[in-house]
């Protein structure tokens, strides 16, 4: 079986992660089928159609401007990296769409097509909680088209739970993201006296760094832990400026972005992995750090409740810094309580690329058959 990753990117804080995402489903699919990836990238510059640089798949990324001809160019982009894999020999049975701009060509454009379409939704605008939204116009774009895919797979049941109140009638299966359990596994945290608490993503609104700073701040004098804030982004000055101000460069550092490994490395050598997030999907450093065996703190929205429960960890009231000092607190007095090797062994049951990689092949097999 041959699969099209077909991808949607354009530059935000939401989504400059989102390569990562798609390479890593790409990768559980590739255990039962031969993968090649278009990019439709809407970042500026001219627009042009090239082969990248990618040692696993193939790949064709497709450069359009943000202009009045976006949409055009969007559409006459896919068709013709679509085109020129058929024409080298790559003719997909089926092609799988990441987010649901990348499905519109394939699903509004299906007698040039001809090929089955799946997608993967992972575009938190469809949770109650995120304050943007989609434009009407785009709204009923996005019923039309996603009623046409064989099926519809959001990351989460919130997220699909989202997009039915917005009206959006699909053949649903939730998929979640994967984990790479080669990398992410448990280790043994060094016997000491100061806990490491851990967070790694994105640094802007949707994280609450600063809720978590906050929360920090009402348990300082305990003086037995550290936070270790790995990741960028817009209001990384911001936090730091906030960190400084509530007297916590002491408990505090910032580490800025990490490579996967170095990531994969404090996640076992940590003791509580904390993400005390305003809205949320279905997040891979959560599904991470339980990979990595490690408890959590975090923030009951979007799908966090469907991969932390008690066993795992404790959620805390979402936008509430005391909440979330309570979390930590009885977390820190309670690590004994949680079994590292059974978080691991539960997260690559559900989450690792052997997983979702059968899910997926299954998932082809009865979008060929419709």
């Amino acid at each position: 079986m041959k699969v099209l990753f077909l991808t949607f990117a354009y530059p935000t804080p939401e989504n400059v992660t989102a390569g990562i995402f798609v390479k890593e489903h790409a990768r559980a699919a590739s255990r039962a089928a031969e993968v090649a990836v278009v990019h439709l990238d809407r970042g500026g510059g001219r627009f042009s159609i090239e082969e990248t640089s990618d040692d696993e798949f193939r790949a064709i990324r497709v450069r359009y401007p943000r202009s009045k001809l976006a949409y055009a160019l969007h559409f006459v982009g896919a068709l013709r990296a679509f085109r020129r894999l058929q024409r080298t020999g790559f003719d997909p049975d089926v092609i799988h769409a990441h987010f649901f701009p990348a499905a519109l060509p394939p699903l509004l454009l299906r007698p040039l097509f001809r090929k089955p379409v799946v997608v993967t939704e992972q575009w938190s605008v469809f949770l109650p909680e995120d304050p943007a939204t989609l434009s009407p116009l785009m709204l009923r774009v996005a019923r039309a088209a996603l009623a046409r895919a064989e099926r519809v797979m959001p990351a989460s049941d919130a997220l699909r739970r989202g997009m039915v109140a917005q009206g959006i009638v699909a053949r649903y299966r939730v998929v979640p993201n994967v984990v790479d359990t080669t990398l992410f596994k448990p280790g043994t945290p060094a016997s000491r006296t100061t806990r490491t608490l851990l967070f790694v993503g994105l640094l802007y609104d949707a994280k609450g760094v600063d809720l978590l700073l906050e929360a920090v701040a009402l348990l300082a004098e305990r003086g037995d832990f550290r936070l270790e804030i790995v990741g960028d982004g817009p209001l990384r000055r911001e936090y730091e400026r906030l960190c400084a101000t509530l007297g916590l460069g002491h408990v505090v550092s910032f580490l800025g972005l990490l490579p996967k490994p170095e990531v994969a490395r404090r996640m076992s050598a940590a003791d509580v992995f904390v993400l005390t997030s305003r809205f949320d999907n279905n997040p891979c450093v959560l599904i991470e750090a339980q990979a990595s065996g490690l408890p959590a703190v975090a923030t009951p929205v979007g799908g966090i409740p469907e991969i932390v429960d008690e066993r795992a960890g404790v959620l805390a009231e979402s936008g509430h810094p005391a909440s979330i000092a309570a979390a930590l607190e009885a977390v820190l007095e309670h690590l004994d309580r949680f079994d590292r090797k059974a978080i691991s062994q539960r997260a690559t049951a559900r989450f690792g690329t052997e997983a979702i990689g059968e899910t997926l092949a299954a998932i082809y097999a009865e979008a060929l058959s419709a």
